[in-house]
């Protein structure tokens, strides 16, 4: 997405707690000949600490400017068992999947309103409209993503800010970006990642208010709620929905994040 929105002339500031994923953004940048001096901002940012990202905050708003669309695509997944998870796991997927929408949103919509222009971006998966088994806490994390764009939208509303200040929620299916390795598609493909960029860019152009990836399933998910909840079961076990993580296993890399759980993380954090 970073790539894109530069090709779009937009100044882009990530955020990652991982300097080598920066790294690797700033070399693709450099490839494209975009001058990462001018148009590309790179910070290490803890983003589950609400200290590190006011401090972030302001040093954005002090060093480049006023942040116009902001993008919470930070994400992790444990894959396991609610009785296999650990407590650490479980309150570090709440804290980088949920909390940090929070604190992103607290640091930087003030400035949208005073600005009276803005665009606030979630990323959250289908997982926030369905249970899947062995994502317990992934699928808590996007159900809470989901609330807290519904409710987000709301308050927009009650301030009379809807017409200035946008909001947008992407719900995609099982990226092959190695996040979700080993995961089986089931009945659906796994998405492309330049794929799903394109069309999440396109979703904050066009202003839509939420993305389904793939866009049938959201006719699908639509249609399950439609069924008594007795119906889930058979459904899931009918197209194969207990073996979807059964072979798990992520990028197999240990995480760096705080030095603690070993969980799949999808860290990259882009505001613009």
């Amino acid at each position: 997405m970073a790539l894109r929105f530069l090709r779009l002339g937009a100044k882009v500031i990530v955020w990652d707690i991982n300097s080598d994923g920066m790294k690797q953004t700033r070399l693709l940048a450099e490839e494209e000949n975009f001058s990462t001096e001018d148009n590309l901002f790179t910070f290490i940012v803890d983003i589950t600490k609400s200290s590190e990202v006011y401090a972030a905050s302001k040093r954005v708003r002090e060093e480049i400017g006023p942040v116009n669309i902001l993008i919470n695509n930070a994400g992790v997944v444990s894959g396991k068992n609610l009785l296999d998870i650990s407590d650490a796991n479980i309150e570090l997927t709440m804290k980088v999947n949920v909390l940090a929408h929070f604190y992103t949103i607290k640091a930087f919509l003030p400035e949208m309103i005073e600005q009276q222009k803005g665009h606030i971006v979630t990323i959250a998966s289908v997982a926030g409209d369905v249970g899947v088994c062995s994502l317990s806490d992934y699928c808590a994390s996007k159900f809470a993503n989901v609330g807290l764009d519904l409710s987000l939208r709301m308050e927009l509303a009650k301030a009379d800010l809807l017409d200035k200040i946008k909001t947008t929620i992407v719900k995609p299916y099982f990226i092959s970006t190695g996040m979700f390795g080993g995961a089986y598609p089931g009945f659906f493909p796994l998405l492309k990642p330049e794929n799903v960029a394109d069309q999440i860019v396109e979703a904050i152009l066009t202003e839509q208010l939420q993305i389904t990836l793939p866009w049938y399933l959201s006719w699908i998910i639509a249609l399950l709620h439609w069924f008594p909840s007795k119906c889930l079961v058979p459904i899931n076990d009918f197209i194969g929905g207990y073996e979807w993580m059964a072979n798990f296993h992520g990028r197999q890399e240990p995480s760096k994040m705080n030095g603690s759980a070993k969980l799949e993380i999808n860290n990259n954090h882009i505001a613009k």
